[in-house]
């Protein structure tokens, strides 16, 4: 019996990619003096800012300036360019009505997220907020999914796992959750996505998400 939901947020539940990408870009251009094709970012979505930004740099000394500049870009416009997916809203509130337990399991940091999920007028539905300032192994280890449903007083078994990026589904998968599920309207390669994630199911809108909690 499904109990609880670990979700992803950026790509999942919280449209962010166009401010990931405008903040990577203007990282870029002030640090490393131009500006990084968007795919550069996008393998990385899923990953905390240091290891993404590790990838990107041309030497180990922009790492730090490049997270810098970005964070400082990404709060200056995070509400403003922050939107909202169809139906999510609606699928959470579906799921909260059911007594289904939720928690956001992020590599981003749980204040940011909290903001996030303010803006889109979600954060009353959430139980728990797991953060990369709670943990010490990022996903695709099993820690952040395991914290996620302790955080809801459950057992990962007990949950699925909902993420647009084989990072999260890989971390549920080692965390032993029910089941996981991605999203299709993810940036990444969908084909890694499905040969690296191994999602059990697969939603184009998380509505879908009362159905697959019905039937397990």
């Amino acid at each position: 019996m499904i109990k609880g939901i670990l979700f992803d947020f950026d790509g999942t539940v919280g449209n962010t990619t166009n401010l990931i990408l405008t903040s990577f870009r203007h990282a870029t251009q002030v640090v490393m003096g131009r500006v990084l094709a968007d795919e550069v970012m996008i393998k990385s979505f899923g990953l905390p800012l240091k290891e993404c930004m590790e990838l990107v740099a041309d030497k180990p000394e922009q790492v730090d300036p490049l997270r810098e500049a970005y964070r400082e870009f990404n709060n200056e416009h995070h509400d403003e360019l922050i939107e909202d997916f169809v139906g999510a809203k609606e699928g959470i509130q579906a799921l909260h009505d059911m007594g289904i337990r939720m928690a956001i399991v992020t590599s981003k940091k749980q204040p940011m997220c909290l903001r996030g999920l303010k803006c889109l007028g979600l954060d009353s539905y959430i139980d728990a907020i797991v953060g990369c300032d709670n943990i010490v192994h990022s996903k695709p280890h099993a820690e952040p999914m395991e914290k996620g449903a302790a955080g809801l007083g459950l057992k990962p078994e007990e949950c699925l796992c909902v993420g647009d990026s084989y990072f999260d589904l890989q971390s549920g998968h080692n965390a032993g959750c029910a089941a996981c599920v991605a999203v299709s309207y993810t940036s990444l390669n969908w084909e890694r996505v499905m040969n690296e994630g191994k999602p059990d199911y697969v939603i184009d809108d998380l509505r879908e998400l009362v159905g697959i909690v019905d039937k397990l």
